[in-house]
């Protein structure tokens, strides 16, 4: 799905989560509506014949009042045709019946919720407002509605844990979603959770460990047939302070970790490994960070990895030579 993103950041929103500071992320700006008349005319134009999405993100839409609601409904009106639909980002909180009969009434298709967590002690922790009861029913009514549904979920939470990740598993197959977004959580300068970094009361995940979560996962969305949309968070801000497992290209870290474990289940030593020319990029990408995990963990020399161009994406063959 092509989709033009229009941020609201933090309007809607009933207070500042313990983790966010919007104002780090450099892709993040509210744009006066004549700018955005035309950029998302521009996009609309380009794209006439293809399925695409006008999406609000950064805020709690379904908590603005009905007055605000409407008028960006009213900028991006126009827009709208059999290809062209809106879709939100908002809070479990926050989508109740009035709620969904409007998104149902002005051309929502897709509802995105930020859920974070499951589980009621990392909520908590989170000072996120709500429990998992309450993340669990707005899921299933906004299924309920007929909305294509996904979820956005922060690994590295207060109080997360590896049996709490399969908790949220556990949930998420009972919600039958659509898609997931994954941002292991990035501890920003300017929030709550970086005073309590700085007073030791909180350590944020390694790299290896985010990435680690991450693919249980993908792991479970390959086997469900649901897509992983987002993995990390967008660019930050030069100068900003913060600490955690954040990489510019972080999905490809983890799609690039998925390769190497499923060459290490079909390696046999001596064989050479032939790798599809459209993902060898996801070993060699980044100052070679994947390409050496893996040599390091096989022994394979390096002469012995072969870009294949045709294989097919996503398939491995061994051969003897």
């Amino acid at each position: 799905m092509l989709i033009y993103p229009v941020f609201i950041p933090q309007q809607g929103c009933p207070f500042r989560c313990v983790y966010c500071n919007q104002t780090s992320f450099g892709s993040v700006k509210e744009l006066p509506a004549q700018d955005l008349t035309e950029q998302i005319g521009a996009f609309c134009l380009a794209h006439q014949n293809e399925h695409k999405q006008i999406a609000f993100y950064g805020g709690t839409f379904t908590a603005l009042s009905l007055a605000v609601r409407e008028s960006y409904y009213q900028v991006v009106k126009p827009f709208f045709d059999d290809k062209t639909t809106l879709r939100v980002s908002t809070r479990p909180d926050a989508v109740g019946a009035e709620e969904l009969d409007w998104c149902g009434e002005h051309k929502v298709r897709t509802i995105e919720l930020g859920i974070q967590d499951f589980n009621d002690e990392v909520l908590a922790a989170s000072c996120r407002g709500y429990d998992n009861k309450t993340a669990v029913e707005a899921c299933l009514l906004v299924r309920q509605y007929g909305f294509e549904l996904g979820v956005q979920l922060m690994p590295g939470l207060p109080c997360s844990a590896p049996a709490s990740h399969l908790k949220s598993l556990e949930h998420l197959q009972q919600v039958q979603l659509d898609f997931l977004r994954i941002y292991p959580l990035i501890i920003l300068s300017g929030t709550p959770l970086w005073d309590d970094y700085k007073a030791g009361k909180i350590q944020p995940l390694s790299l290896e460990e985010a990435i680690d979560i991450c693919i249980l996962y993908c792991e479970w969305a390959r086997c469900n047939n649901v897509s992983i949309i987002k993995l990390g968070i967008p660019s930050l801000q030069k100068g900003l302070d913060y600490v955690g497992p954040y990489h510019p290209a972080f999905g490809e870290l983890v799609k690039g970790e998925m390769l190497i474990r499923e060459i290490e289940q079909f390696y046999e030593p001596g064989k050479t490994v032939h790798i599809s020319s459209k993902d060898i990029s996801l070993l060699t990408g980044h100052q070679d960070y994947n390409l050496r995990k893996l040599i390091q963990r096989t022994g394979l020399e390096r002469r012995k990895i072969v870009a294949d161009a045709a294989l097919p994406q996503g398939e491995i063959r061994l051969a003897d030579a």
